[in-house]
């Protein structure tokens, strides 16, 4: 009786191993593999970037001459300097759009002959450094005082980069614990824009790099959405956490974060040109939207791209007053809004990112 007991146990075992065995092999294999769902990629594992140990800062003064020809809407910028101890005479240090051999060319005056129709002048610290001059506008229009703000703008950050030269921050130094700082003050602040801003940050990192863009262009695509709403920590707690819709004036003063984190993310060593990034992502394409206004070809690729996965993680976010959109509404609004807020192809690229069901990686 107990040889039966016993050879029927085994069997039974025998039979519930062998039903078993294929879900326990597809579980190992699950094991192996990391699976991201539908939607924002998640946040990078690595840290914050250098821009010195990516070599950025290295060209910060070129970046931020493409951005203010971009921004501009002109043919050619380009930056001059004044040396220590001399008067009357400018050197030319960076340039986009002019011919490479002006690169170090001594002139005269702020601008040289190189056809400049505005400039304004540079300041480094409290002493006048150089000027940062702009041919004419690609369009024929005259330059307007928009144009004449933005050209302040953009000098003033220049200013900012011969600053952090001279003291040696720009390239020697390593800007991280700097940008830790800023992104740990704004969880400190706001929890639900700290975690948005990093997977702002890791979907638009991965957006430009669908988009084929590459070393300087992601960086700043990367750093600009880890910062974009950085302006935020000026504004008071009772608007940051305020359970329900803003009114008017709240509105306008919510609409000031984008300037206020451009002037924070300036004082950065390196990223400079990275907070004309940040000032520009609320910007739209038909020309609504704000600080500027600008048009379509003058707002930066990198804002485009900070733009539309900003608006992407803002509906799928739980807020105090609203439940978040699905992936599939929230897509269909930017797909609704592609040509007068948004950049289509950006949108396109992001909407073929995030409707994947599953992406799987091999397990490191």
């Amino acid at each position: 009786m107990v040889l039966y007991l016993v050879g029927g146990w085994i069997a039974i075992s025998l039979l519930a191993f062998l039903f078993v065995r294929p879900w326990l092999a597809a579980a190992n294999r699950m094991d192996a593999l990391r699976v991201r769902p539908r939607g924002l990629a998640e946040p990078s594992s690595a840290g914050v970037p250098s821009p010195q140990r990516l070599g950025y800062s290295g060209v910060v003064l070129e970046r931020l001459m493409h951005h203010a020809r971009t921004v501009l809407g002109v043919h050619r910028t380009w930056l001059t300097i004044t040396p220590p101890g001399t008067t009357g005479r400018f050197t030319a240090v960076a340039g986009v759009g002019t011919d490479p051999d002006v690169i170090g060319r001594r002139f005269s005056t702020p601008c040289g002959d190189l056809g400049a129709v505005a400039s304004t002048e540079v300041v480094a610290g409290r002493h006048a450094a150089g000027a940062l001059c702009v041919a004419a506008p690609v369009d024929g229009r005259d330059l307007d005082e928009r144009d004449f703000e933005l050209l302040r703008k953009m000098g003033a950050l220049a200013g900012e980069v011969l600053s952090h030269h001279a003291q040696r921050e720009l390239v020697s130094g390593d800007s991280r614990a700097e940008i830790r700082g800023l992104v740990k003050a704004l969880a400190e602040a706001d929890g639900a824009t700290y975690r948005h801003s990093l997977e702002v940050a890791a979907t638009a990192r991965e957006v430009a790099r669908l988009l084929g863009l590459t070393g300087a262009d992601v960086v700043e695509v990367e750093l600009g959405a880890l910062l974009h709403d950085i302006g935020k920590l000026r504004l008071p707690s009772a608007i940051l956490n305020k359970p329900g819709p803003l009114d008017d004036d709240e509105l306008q003063l919510v609409r000031l974060h984008p300037e206020w984190g451009a002037e924070m993310v300036a004082r950065v060593p390196g990223l400079e040109a990275i907070a004309l990034i940040v000032r520009l992502h609320h910007e739209r394409l038909d020309g609504n939207g704000y600080p500027h206004g600008l048009p379509a070809e003058r707002i930066p690729m990198a804002s485009r791209i900070v733009s539309a996965c900003d608006a992407y993680g803002a509906m799928t976010r739980r807020r105090n007053y609203s439940e978040p959109l699905d992936v599939d509404a929230a897509l269909e609004e930017l797909e609704l809004n592609a040509g007068t807020q948004f950049d289509p192809l950006v949108v396109e690229v992001l909407a073929d990112f995030v409707r994947e069901p599953v992406e799987v990686f091999a397990a490191a």
